[in-house]
């Protein structure tokens, strides 16, 4: 998976394998946070979650794992893969998640992969028997990733929403304050907000300093 993705022009991959890190099991939430870990999330754009099935949904250390993070995901793209020895590649599993993603802030994309009967689908190398399958497959999902966090980024770099804005009031579900904006101009992130009215002519947008 990883080397798939690293063909793709224009966009950097990270290998994250949550054995690496060594959460503690007395806690949980972001009382827990790993500082690399959660650098990681932050610098991502977008996630490839690869995850296997077990009795119908996914490992409990996943999340926990997921559960050290929030703002870290916030408006993000993810893309999930699912693998199970059934024939079913994983749709269980992937069911189970898109609730624990949403309320992580993330987005998933339309498609998923699957990959099932997972014991037959690899040769003593590790590589796909069937690898021109799955290639066409990963490709149509990684386009619709990659679209997803292209676009999510731009939302979250230049699109800010002023709650107290009447006129954008209908879009409250992407509110948020504009530290990025707010760091160019050297105000406070606060006082910085973008004002967002749309028309029939079009839509008009300026950042305002209280």
């Amino acid at each position: 998976m990883s080397e798939q993705v690293q063909k793709w022009n224009g966009v950097e991959t990270e290998l994250i394998d949550i054995r690496q890190f060594k959460f503690p099991i007395d806690d949980a939430g972001e009382s827990i946070k790993d500082a690399q870990f959660s650098a990681i999330c932050q610098r991502a754009d977008g996630f490839i979650i690869v995850v296997p099935e077990y009795n119908h949904s996914f490992p409990g250390i996943l999340k926990h794992v997921l559960d050290t993070n929030f703002k870290e995901y916030i408006h993000k793209a993810v893309g999930i893969c699912g693998v199970s020895t059934g024939p079913f590649g994983g749709a269980r599993v992937i069911q189970s998640l898109l609730p624990v993603m949403r309320e992580l802030g993330l987005v998933t994309t339309f498609y998923d992969l699957n990959f099932g009967g997972v014991n037959n689908l690899f040769g003593d190398s590790g590589k796909l028997l069937d690898e021109q399958t799955y290639i066409r497959r990963f490709e149509r999902f990684m386009k619709e990733l990659v679209w997803m966090s292209t676009v999510l980024r731009y939302g979250r770099l230049e699109v800010c929403i002023d709650e107290n804005n009447q006129v954008a009031a209908i879009n409250h579900h992407v509110n948020k304050p504009c530290p990025e904006k707010a760091a160019r101009m050297g105000t406070k992130e606060a006082d910085t907000v973008m004002e967002v009215s749309s028309a029939a002519t079009g839509m008009d947008i300026k950042i305002v300093n209280d």
